[in-house]
């Protein structure tokens, strides 16, 4: 049967040693994908692959319903493989990275993992992680798969996705037409209306915004990003001191006169909280906004609907939301490459996948166009009633892009999305870090936009000259 277990850091690198066998030749295999024939590249088994197997899933998907599901999936796979046992091991978004890097970095056994976007390209160069294009093309490849969702790094994925989220402005559809306005379409009319719609006398302001935590710099970002801007060029030079930068933050700030008091300390679900009390006409978020609506404000489903983020300015201005693609990847260690394969395509594919991104549907996009058709006529309320709102999210996924996954996707009013992102990255954008810190000179302490601005941009220069003395012989990627 499948086991579920917890262990300390220090436990799990002990468990996990293991030795490597050395690699076969690859063969030619043909695999029928949606009736196409296509010639798959696969890695025989370094060993003997027979008798009882345990590998580890390291997850920080750590909610009950998810684990539940997951535990159903490894139950079923177990049905039809008895020797095969899925050890689930969970963790935190916050000790991901450092968690995983330990165990590869000392050749041990790290099984089937969440990838730490920011290591990805280093792991891959680093010979830690299993390719995996045999996997990926077995689920459908290119014609299946969300472009840019999946990690491909020399023309080899080395991780593939299970969900994303997708970010849009949530309005209410009953002020607006109260008021005669149509939804916004650019940042002048999110401005407007924001304006219009703030009424104090009955507690209602424009629009909840986050204040001075991460939630903002991830949200001002997508700001920054549909003004043609960007925080580092591709190659990671820093483009945050063009002076259009500080007319973006300027015009971020000015949204915030129509938010709700003490927006300031708004974080990710004070936003949602501000929008289904009603203190709020618009709020930008996810799909979990809508879940949230559906289980504490039933009654506001038939008065919200949400559209793309408006925030041009220009008629060149790209499409860009937030949003991260969470992806799976093996260990080039794994005792037991083939079957850690299998159970990931069984995992991440059919109605597996759809089940388990259906335990916070909405919120956990899809990265496959048949999962999400799946999704969009899923047995479920939200479902039956919403149908549009999951088009919606998946429509958009291609558009997701972070701050600190992807460096220097904007170039020139052109959104191409880079599968990196600055290595210097974490003391920038990180709560805590320069960007917020600059918000909380703004909004809590009063200071001069421009003022904060030329503080965070020589902060950001300091922490990338410094890390640049400390790694002399790092080059960016060639994408």
């Amino acid at each position: 049967m499948k086991r579920v277990s917890v262990f300390l850091s220090v436990l799990l690198a002990v468990a996990m040693l293991a030795a490597c066998a050395q690699p076969t030749p690859q063969v030619i295999e043909k695999v029928v994908t949606k009736e196409v024939v296509h010639q798959v590249e696969v890695t025989p088994t370094p060993g003997p692959e027979t008798g009882p197997r345990t590998i580890t899933f390291f997850t920080t998907e750590a909610d009950p319903p998810q684990l539940e599901i997951l535990s159903k999936i490894i139950d079923e796979y177990h049905k039809s493989h008895p020797k095969v046992f899925i050890d689930v091991v969970t963790g935190t978004p916050a000790t991901r990275g450092n968690r995983i890097a330990t165990l590869l970095a000392s050749g041990a056994d790290a099984g089937i993992f969440e990838i730490e976007p920011a290591f990805s390209q280093d792991w891959a160069e680093a010979g830690y992680l299993l390719p995996l294009n045999d996997v990926f093309q077995k689920i459908g490849g290119k014609a299946e798969y969300v472009p840019g969702s999946y990690f491909e790094y020399n023309n080899t994925v080395y991780a593939l996705p299970y969900a994303t989220s997708v970010y849009g402005l949530w309005y209410r559809k009953d002020l607006f037409a109260k008021a005669g306005l149509k939804p916004p379409t650019n940042y002048d009319e999110v401005l407007a209306d924001a304006k219009a719609l703030t009424d104090p006398a009955h507690g209602i302001y424009g629009i909840s915004i986050p204040g001075s935590t991460n939630a903002s710099v991830d949200f001002f970002s997508t700001f920054l990003w549909q003004q043609c801007l960007d925080y580092f060029s591709p190659q990671g030079d820093v483009t945050f001191d063009k002076p259009e930068v500080l007319e973006a933050i300027e015009k971020w700030v000015a949204l915030t006169k129509y938010a709700p008091p003490g927006f300031e300390n708004y974080s990710w679900s004070d936003q949602i909280t501000a929008f289904i009390t009603g203190k709020a006409a618009m709020s930008i978020y996810a799909g979990r906004l809508g879940v949230r609506m559906m289980d504490q404000a039933p009654q506001l489903q038939d008065k919200i609907d949400i559209v793309r983020l408006p925030w041009q300015t220009r008629p060149d201005s790209p499409y860009v939301t937030f949003g991260s693609w969470s992806r799976i990847a093996i260990s080039a260690k794994t005792k037991y490459p083939n079957t850690a394969k299998d159970f990931l395509q069984f995992f991440l594919s059919g109605d597996r996948l759809a089940r388990y991104d259906a335990t916070v549907i909405g919120h956990m996009v899809p990265p496959t166009k048949s999962v999400a058709k799946l999704l969009e006529n899923w047995d479920s309320e939200y479902a039956r009633n919403h149908s549009d709102w999951l088009a919606f999210f998946n429509q958009n996924a291609a558009y997701t892009n972070h701050p600190a996954n992807n460096m220097g996707s904007v170039v020139g009013c052109k959104f191409v999305k880079r599968d990196y992102g600055p290595p210097w990255g974490s003391a920038i954008f990180s709560k805590g870090g320069v960007i917020d810190l600059m918000f909380q000179q703004i909004y809590v302490g009063g200071k001069d936009p421009e003022v904060a601005w030329k503080d965070a941009v020589k902060q950001i220069k300091q922490i990338r000259q410094e890390w640049l003395a400390a790694h002399p012989n790092w080059k960016p990627p060639q994408y």
